[in-house]
């Protein structure tokens, strides 16, 4: 076998098993990921925006685990190139947030598995991938800090906001108070961004002595 056809090739998309086996791996390995990432032990604490990045590299990461056996499977010298290429990218490369650098390196994988003749892998797990950034930024969360409320006011202040958020179509996914700054914070998703508009109605019916200085964070 040439040393450029390490991987079944394109007969692979004949072998059913073959399809069986590496779907598993892509759906096993996000569940596992999933059950971690959404621990209970997290539920105890006020959601930040954060913690909901953490929660998506969390689950990324862990594909990209599982594509990198089987990839290394194929060829196990292919873990010192892919150490180097995780290596550079992370620290030498300007790709943003740890999410980022996930997304980053699992295109980079799809494209050894192409190198290595794993064109059924890369086709899955583009396809896979594909459908895991849908979902997992189809409502990207926003946050809400409010500052300027007097603190007796916090309480029905706190209120009306959430009450704003949700009549305007959002979730709200947490909240918090923090007495010591004078400020209020809201975790919260909205599916459409054409609410915004709806959202800011909401947010202006406030009353006067309720209601802060926004500061968003996208």
């Amino acid at each position: 076998m040439s040393r450029f056809e390490l991987g079944p090739g394109w007969a692979a998309f004949y072998d059913t098993a073959l399809y069986l086996r590496f779907a598993l791996i892509l759906i096993s390995a996000t569940l596992s990921s999933a059950l971690l990432a959404y621990h209970p032990i997290y539920r105890r604490r006020a959601i930040s925006l954060d913690d909901l990045d953490l929660r998506r590299t969390l689950i990324i990461y862990g594909i990209v685990g599982a594509l990198i056996a089987v990839v290394c499977s194929v060829s196990p010298s292919m873990a010192f190139v892919i150490f180097g290429i995780g290596g550079l990218m992370r620290f030498r490369t300007d790709v943003g947030a740890s999410k980022d650098t996930g997304h980053t390196i699992m295109v980079t994988l799809i494209g050894l598995c192409w190198g290595l003749g794993l064109e059924l892998v890369a086709v899955l797990a583009t396809v896979f991938f594909w459908v895991m950034i849908f979902v997992l930024e189809i409502a990207p969360a926003r946050e809400l800090k409010v500052g300027g409320v007097a603190v007796p006011n916090m309480g029905p202040s706190s209120d009306a906001y959430i009450g704003a958020i949700v009549r305007a179509g959002g979730r709200v996914l947490g909240h918090a108070k923090d007495f010591k700054k004078g400020q209020m914070s809201f975790v919260f998703r909205i599916r459409s961004a054409s609410l915004d508009n709806e959202l800011d109605h909401e947010l202006s019916q406030i009353p006067e002595p309720l209601r802060g200085t926004p500061d968003w964070r996208r």
